[in-house]
Order: C-alpha cells, then structure tokens, then sequence
C-alpha cells in the first residue's frame, strides 16, 4: 500500500482577504500568487490609499509591477514614494527619490493611457513647481543623467 501525501492547495483569495488587514499585504499576496492583473486593479481602486512612507510595502510592489509589464501602475506606487520623500524633505533619502525619478523617466514611454492619472510630463513640471526650492534633490537628478 503506497501512501500518497495529499497536494497542498493555494489560498484563494476569497480565503485569504478578510484575514489580511493592510491593503498594500492584500495586494502582496495577489502579486505573490501571480494573480498579476487582480493587485493592479485592486491598487487603482485605493490609490487615495496609497501611503509612500510606507516603503517596505510599497517598492516590493513597485517592483512587481515593474517587471510584469504593469507600467502605470508602477508608476503610480513610484510617484508615491517620491512624493513621500519629497514632502518630509530629509536629504539623506534624496538619493532613492532621484532613483524613483529617473524610474519614472524610463517607464513613462510605455504608458499609452494614463487613465484618470496626470502624464508624467504634468506630474514632473508639478513636482518642480511644488518642491523646485528642494535645490539638493534637484541637483542630484541633475547629476543623475550624466551616469545615464
């Protein structure tokens, strides 16, 4: 008699969601489950959610979106950790800021529908006009496109 171990089903997501409190998580474990399309739309309905300071929950799913091909979305989780480190102004973070800049420099000509999100020509001159006294940072970007 050959015992046979019993497959291990992956969660749902019907299963999991309740017990998952923090949307960026939900959204993990969509990603995590390479369920690629479900953690995008899910994000686009709580963008008003979207907190940059949350750093460890954000850029895993920066990335994700990033390398899945989901450019708008990505850019959009970009945007706000950039306007988080923007808004507390500590310079010691200006240098991830610049790199999620030049970030959305590059994916910005793949994104052919910006939907209800400003173009990121808009979103740049907007950032310059809000944070424009930020010299530090600014000159960092500067600096940046030389290395590029």
């Amino acid at each position: 008699m050959t015992c046979t171990k019993p497959q291990k089903k992956k969660p749902s997501w019907s299963d999991v969601k309740p017990a998952i409190a923090n949307f960026e998580r939900r959204a993990a474990f969509l990603v995590e489950i390479e369920r690629n399309d479900d953690p995008e739309a899910y994000l686009f309905k709580r963008t008003d959610q979207l907190n940059g300071d949350n750093y460890g929950g954000l850029l895993p799913l920066a990335v994700a979106m990033e390398n899945t091909g989901r450019h708008l979305c990505a850019s959009m989780l970009y945007r706000a950790l950039l306007d988080s480190i923007l808004r507390r102004g500590q310079t010691k973070t200006y240098t991830h800021g610049v790199r999620y800049l030049r970030k959305l420099d590059a994916l910005a000509p793949s994104v052919s529908d910006w939907l209800a999100i400003e173009d990121h020509a808009t979103y740049k001159d907007n950032l310059q006009k809000q944070h424009g006294r930020k010299s530090s940072f600014w000159s960092r970007y500067q600096e940046s496109k030389i290395d590029h």
